[in-house]
């Protein structure tokens, strides 16, 4: 009886490292959010500088941003949280 437990312990034990994994098809893969200063770059890239009112909308997965544009007019500016796509620009 002992031997034939040993026995069945160690396939079992030996089997568990063969079995395939599957990923869950339910869970999402989460991304990550912006930081406020790597959103600032990304603005900066696009010509936007002097930033007075910085937002972050989690709840809208936005940030929302009040600076100058490269003409040196003022704009709300609305991001992705998420991708950074610029989502729309407001002139002041």
């Amino acid at each position: 009886m002992k031997v034939m437990f040993k026995s069945l312990l160690a396939v079992l034990t030996v089997s568990c490292f063969y079995l395939p994994v599957y990923a869950d098809p339910v869970e999402r893969t989460a991304t990550p959010e912006l930081t406020v200063p790597k959103a600032m770059r990304m603005l900066q890239s696009h010509g936007y500088h002097d930033f007075r009112k910085i937002k972050v909308e989690r709840d809208e997965h936005e940030i929302e941003v009040e600076a100058r544009n490269a003409d040196g007019h003022r704009v709300e500016i609305e991001m992705d949280l998420f991708s950074g796509k610029i989502l729309a620009v407001e002139r002041d």
